[in-house]
């Protein structure tokens, strides 16, 4: 039984580790699969709040399988696991039977199973949780109650600051359809018999409606978000995210946008609400220098949103050129609305997957994704350099570093987990069997 108790407490922990960690380097990603989640079960999206909620999920699953792993607090969380696993289970067999989420996303991108294999999975989990809580009363304490509030602690910090700092900047591992690397015409080549159509969804007086980009409502309704949905092909072919793009008038332009041997930029919007005039300025003068610049780009912003709304969004740009009377410096660029980029339209998981940070910049050169940044990190002399060097190496190494982040990164955690359980274990030993003899 001893055997087999540490069998379980192995494979619980370290499920729990691997999935809680996948999570947390990705919570844009952990969000958009929670709204899915939420909106498949008839909760209704619940928005930036699946952001906050993601954060603490994974953190709590991080500790989970840590506490489990490593025997600390071990009755709490051999609960917390069963309750988890039981919960997770009655989730996917619900998803798997009724189709309702295809991808459950419990290892985020960089691990992707179906519905049907996440229910397998747990119904190992569940077994194994629940011998560890019938046997939970069999593990000894490695640490006395303040070290391992402590460790809590420490790993908690740990997950809380990965998941901010990749919610700040961008995921240090990148695993989505859009990576560094990722050849975006050979993607859409092998899905060209495949055929989708974007909707915009308004809601007005309760009621939800769909609308195509030629016939909009007023501006009595209000925006929902955007969906594009397969009409013409099977679901198995298009299992991977291609990049769908619109031009103002609904025509598809993916294939002269990428199928350039111009380098081509691109800014991807998905959220109005957290672009503030700064991001704005970014943008016009990243546009300014790709233009007019000695190392040009074609220069494109690529919205997840409604017309409407991107274009009342990107106002205080016009107002800036009118302002510095230069409203005709842009004529070049092929948008006649006084913008330094012409405005394409996908729709919204496709935006928030090109580019995890809302207003990201995203270098493409024929076809190819070669490099990311936020738009907290994005600069004209970033991009400008980027354009200057060897476009193969800079995606090589961008996914070189996802790899190596990301086993690196589970190996030192498993290693610190294993090594600071034996020290753990040996000196609350060694005190408690001092304390006896004192006694």
């Amino acid at each position: 039984m001893k055997f087999l108790r540490a069998i379980c407490r192995v494979i619980v922990g370290i499920v729990f580790i691997v999935s809680g960690f996948l999570k947390a380097v990705d919570p844009v990603g952990t969000a958009l699969k929670i709204n899915e989640y939420s909106s498949a079960y008839q909760i209704g999206s619940i928005g930036r709040i699946a952001v906050f909620a993601g954060i603490l999920l994974c953190a709590f699953e991080f500790l989970i399988g840590v506490s489990v792993l490593k025997g600390i607090k071990f009755k709490f969380f051999s609960w917390a696991a069963l309750c988890f696993s039981f919960g997770f289970l009655i989730v996917t067999f619900l998803s798997a039977q009724f189709g309702l989420v295809k991808d459950c996303g419990c290892f985020g991108e960089a691990i992707h199973l179906t519905a049907w294999q996440t229910f397998y999975k747990n119904l190992v989990l569940v077994p194994c949780c629940i011998l560890l809580v019938v046997q939970r009363k069999k593990f000894l304490p490695i640490a006395n109650n303040f070290w391992e509030i402590v460790y809590i602690s420490g790993y908690s910090l740990f997950i809380i600051i990965n998941s901010s700092y990749s919610l700040k900047h961008l995921p240090q591992a990148d695993f989505t359809d859009f990576r560094a690397g990722t050849d975006l015409i050979a993607g859409n080549a092998e899905v060209s018999d495949l055929k989708y159509n974007t909707v915009f969804i308004y809601s007005k007086n309760g009621k939800e409606i769909k609308f195509d980009i030629n016939h909009l409502p007023d501006s009595t309704w209000q925006y929902v978000t955007s969906k594009t949905t397969l009409v013409k092909g099977s679901e198995k072919d298009a299992a991977g995210m291609t990049l769908t793009l619109k031009d103002e008038k609904g025509n598809y332009v993916t294939d002269s946008v990428l199928k350039t041997r111009s380098a081509v930029v691109i800014m991807s919007v998905y959220n109005k609400g957290v672009i503030n005039l700064t991001d704005l300025g970014k943008l016009k003068n990243l546009g300014d220098s790709l233009n007019y610049g000695r190392h040009r780009a074609d220069f494109y912003l690529v919205s997840g949103l409604s017309p409407e709304q991107t274009h009342r969004m990107l106002e205080p740009i016009k107002a800036s050129v009118a302002e510095e009377n230069q409203s005709n410096i842009f004529e070049n660029s092929g948008n006649d609305r006084g913008f330094p980029f012409k405005i394409l339209y996908t729709d919204y998981k496709t935006a928030i997957t090109f580019n995890r940070s809302n207003g990201g910049v995203t270098y493409v050169k024929e076809g190819e994704v070669i490099q990311k940044w936020s738009i907290s990190d994005v600069t004209n002399t970033k991009v400008i350099s980027a354009l200057k060097k060897n476009s193969d190496m800079i995606a090589a190494n961008a996914q070189i570093h996802s790899q190596l982040f990301l086993e690196i990164s589970l190996v030192i955690i498993l290693c610190m987990v294993v090594i600071l359980r034996f020290i753990s274990k040996t000196l609350y030993k060694t005190v408690k069997t001092g304390m006896d003899i004192l006694e």
